[in-house]
């Protein structure tokens, strides 16, 4: 297995002149092309500084959650707080960036949460993921307001289109790994505008990313074989590929992968799958125009 720790880390020394907080709570190493992988799920620090977060409560109009962890009652249902978790995501992260740099000329710009899910969820807005801790919301903005969008700034300026994967995990029974583009595919919306491709044709065509992995002998949804989820459990995306994809505006697009826990939980599987994602990813981008030189 690739060793996180051999990567060159740009670590945060502090945000605020107020508020600090360790080189190791958040993490970002520079790429040198235009693909930025995220994994916001997978880290296991339990800093005791950062409350737990919890679930929240419903407001006054019954339907808005207000993420305050000493409010009453909580509202586990409508207002349930995630705090799993996503086993061994980081580390198919840091074998996903090896293999793009080492087989592919690509090495990803890499940021990732160290923080357990139970203090920290990057993917989530700051009043939820951080539920008013003030550690917890310097280490949601090193996440996002320093280290994404530097790396989004960077390609950016030097590139001018690009490519977000936000790699999570996921335990449906359809054990399927699911690629989330919001709704319609809608974080991958300059793709479709620079290609020319329906909707349709990119998320589940012969040339999709699915489908490309699909070939590699995994089921994927959206794909060919499974060109929706129909009933089955799926997640179409999250804040990260809402935030970051090309919803709205800009030239860098978003996936969402969710790795089923079979593959997760197995060391073996587990590997096999960070190098069968970095060869499909390496297709997906040159087949769609990712691969470019940087800007002079």
């Amino acid at each position: 297995m690739l060793a996180l720790l051999l990567l060159p880390c740009l670590l945060l020394s502090s945000l605020t002149a107020e508020t600090s907080i360790p080189n190791d709570w958040i993490e970002y190493t520079p790429g040198d092309c235009n693909l930025i992988i995220s994994s916001p799920h997978g880290g296991w620090l339990r800093p005791a500084e950062i409350e737990d977060r919890t679930h929240g409560c419903l407001a006054a109009d019954g339907v808005t959650c207000r993420w305050e962890k000493s409010c009453s009652p909580v509202a586990p249902t409508a207002c349930r707080a995630v705090t799993g978790a996503d086993i061994n995501t980081q580390q198919v992260a840091a074998q996903l960036v090896e293999h793009l740099a080492e087989r592919y000329s690509c090495r990803p710009h890499f940021i990732r949460a160290n923080l357990h899910r139970s203090k920290l969820d990057p993917n989530r807005p700051v009043e939820e993921a951080a539920q008013g801790d003030r550690l917890a919301q310097v280490a949601w903005k090193a996440y996002h307001e320093t280290f994404m969008t530097a790396a989004m700034e960077r390609v950016q300026s030097r590139y001018g289109i690009g490519l977000v994967l936000d790699i999570h995990g996921q335990s449906h029974p359809e054990q399927w790994t699911e690629l989330g583009y919001d709704l319609s595919g809608s974080s991958i919306r300059a793709l479709q505008a620079r290609t020319g491709k329906s909707a349709q044709e990119l998320l589940s065509g012969r040339l999709s990313l699915g489908s490309l992995m699909e070939s590699a002998g995994y089921k994927v949804v959206p794909s060919r074989s499974h060109p929706s989820p129909g009933s089955g459990n799926y997640f179409s995306g999250g804040y990260i590929t809402q935030r970051y994809g090309s919803l709205l505006s800009g030239q860098i697009d978003a996936i969402q992968v969710e790795i089923a826990s079979g593959i997760r939980l197995n060391p073996t599987a587990c590997e096999k799958f960070a190098a069968d994602l970095a060869q499909q990813v390496d297709q997906f981008r040159r087949i769609n125009g990712y691969d470019i030189s940087p800007r002079s």
